[in-house]
């Protein structure tokens, strides 16, 4: 088939999923959806073409911008770019998929181009984007990339690292993603919650709460929030502090809500100062039922070594039941160097699913 015969535009984000518009924009998000299937060989990525249109939709801190390619009517290529409107604004998101069936005739690299330009005439300078490995290769050996912190590595026959080094971008860092079972063993949870409650010696009690945080600790959970950008490692990724503030926090809590997403958080505070010094968060999306997700978990520096990590994950997980009974699998990212919080994963019952490959592409100035 010739590459001519394929058509690369930009795909307008619609209003809603109804019409045209919205057709070709669920076509393109099932695109997606198929691409990580056969990548996983699971449906547990799956996100469904509402909340990709409500997670694509323009506001204060992100603007994402689609193309399509097309084979007649087909959508068989798609090019997410992601910028960021407060703070590093020196880079773009961006993510390229294809259909197996279209693969190697140039298509991604056409994708990427017309990202690469929209970015660079934004401004951006860097590009970054990820992508998703699954266990079963080996860790060791000639055919193995190893990523520039020196912890973790992928296939080097990979299609996705293939194009990704072809197309002079760099592996920065390898994200483990890990998985347990859930409900999770609850005389484990106890005797977790329990062991760190005594090794936090009484400086310290749990804050709980469902979606919202509550108003009194707004300000407070706003600077964990723009603390985990950048106590999580990042290896050479270029990526500074971001900006947080009461506001953004109920921006992100709103945009869950329109992606039919829920979130528990359980929050560490120290009793000395009233400060909260911690957090954890999981989320959950009613329209892939059984999958429950670890999102961020950061203790302050100044305030670590209390198992304070440990005793709010486990707590955390101990809501889950009741709260979303129909979990059955968490998933949870870490970077492989991060041996700290790789530990408290084990210890709760947590197993390598695979690897999350971290790149990074240096663009030309623009003149």
């Amino acid at each position: 088939m010739p590459t001519t015969s394929i058509t690369i535009a930009p795909l307008p984000i619609p209003e809603s999923l109804a019409g045209q518009a919205g057709a070709d924009f669920t076509a393109s998000a099932e695109l997606a959806n198929l691409v990580s299937c056969l990548v996983w060989g699971n449906n547990d990525f799956w996100v469904s073409p509402a909340a990709r249109l409500e997670g694509s939709r323009a506001n204060d801190y992100t603007a994402t911008y689609l193309w399509a390619a097309k084979h007649g009517d087909r959508h068989v290529g798609r090019a997410l770019l992601e910028l960021s409107l407060q703070d590093n604004e020196q880079n773009g998101y961006v993510f390229v998929a294809v259909h197996p069936q279209y693969r190697c005739r140039g298509i991604g690299r056409r994708l990427l181009a017309e990202a690469e330009g929209l970015a660079g005439s934004r401004g951006r300078t860097t590009l970054q984007s990820w992508s998703e490995h699954p266990v079963g290769f080996g860790l060791e050996g000639q055919e193995m990339l190893q990523a520039e912190t020196g912890y973790g590595s992928v296939p080097a026959a990979s299609p996705a690292v293939r194009f990704a080094t072809k197309n002079g971008f760099r592996l920065e860092q390898v994200d483990r993603c890990s998985r347990m079972p859930i409900p999770a063993d609850a005389g484990r949870l106890i005797e977790h919650v329990e062991t760190a409650a005594a090794r936090a010696s009484g400086s310290y009690r749990l804050v709980e709460w469902a979606d919202n945080c509550p108003p009194q600790y707004l300000d407070q959970y706003a600077v964990l929030r723009q603390r985990m950008s950048t106590d999580a490692p990042l290896g050479d990724l270029d990526y500074q502090e971001e900006t947080w503030d009461a506001v953004r926090v109920r921006h992100k809590e709103e945009d869950l809500k329109r992606m039919n997403g829920r979130s528990l958080v359980v929050a560490a505070q120290h009793r000395p100062t009233g400060d909260l010094v911690g957090h954890t968060v999981l989320e959950w999306f009613p329209a892939q039922p059984e999958v429950v997700y670890q999102e961020d978990t950061l203790v302050l520096r100044a305030h670590r070594g209390h198992r304070l990590g440990l005793w709010i994950k486990a707590r955390n997980l101990q809501r889950v039941a009741g709260s979303w009974p129909q979990g059955r699998r968490l998933y949870t990212w870490n970077a492989a160097e991060n041996s700290h919080m790789l530990d408290i994963n084990i210890a709760l019952g947590f197993a390598p699913a695979g690897y999350e490959a971290a790149w990074q592409k240096k663009l030309p100035a623009q003149p």
